[in-house]
């Protein structure tokens, strides 16, 4: 934007008023920046979430905030399938972040556990990191360009 003006009050005016039409469609291009890059992470989670029941991958959801985009889930057992849990996450853990594994020092002999949604008891010895939220985030960065490009032209 180029906002060119002499020294008479008329044509400061005019570009104040330039200005406050370029910074209202600057903050409303944003916005929708920010929409575009969270409804592309909601879809990018909902791809690489691993899928049982599929109750993780429909709590993923998305909202812009106070100038903020949010991605999220509510799902209470997302932070297991993120981080990994017991010696079988430890043995394979979150890439990025590091967490205490077997904390109930169940070790190799595991524990069980009732599945309430198969009506059985079930043995574990915990699960690996599946960090889909991480790689959620990696994907998303590499469609910033290309998103600024869709909306900022």
């Amino acid at each position: 934007m180029k906002i060119t003006m002499t020294l008479d009050p008329s044509s400061i005016t005019k570009a104040i008023r330039e200005v406050k039409k370029y910074k209202k469609d600057f903050e409303r291009k944003v916005e929708k920046l920010i929409k575009l890059l969270v409804d592309k992470g909601v879809e990018i989670a909902r791809e690489l979430v691993p899928v049982d029941f599929g109750d993780l991958r429909e709590s993923i959801q998305g909202r812009v905030e106070d100038g903020k985009g949010l991605i999220y889930t509510d799902c209470p057992y997302a932070i297991y399938v993120e981080f990994g849990f017991g010696v079988v996450g430890g043995r394979d853990p979150h890439p990025k972040i590091s967490v205490q594994y077997d904390v109930n020092h169940h070790g190799e002999k595991g524990w069980f556990y009732f599945d309430k949604k198969r009506g059985v008891w079930r043995w574990s010895k915990g699960q690996p990191s599946k960090p889909f939220m991480f790689h959620t985030a990696q994907r998303l960065e590499e469609y910033v360009p290309e998103a600024v490009k869709e909306v900022f032209g």
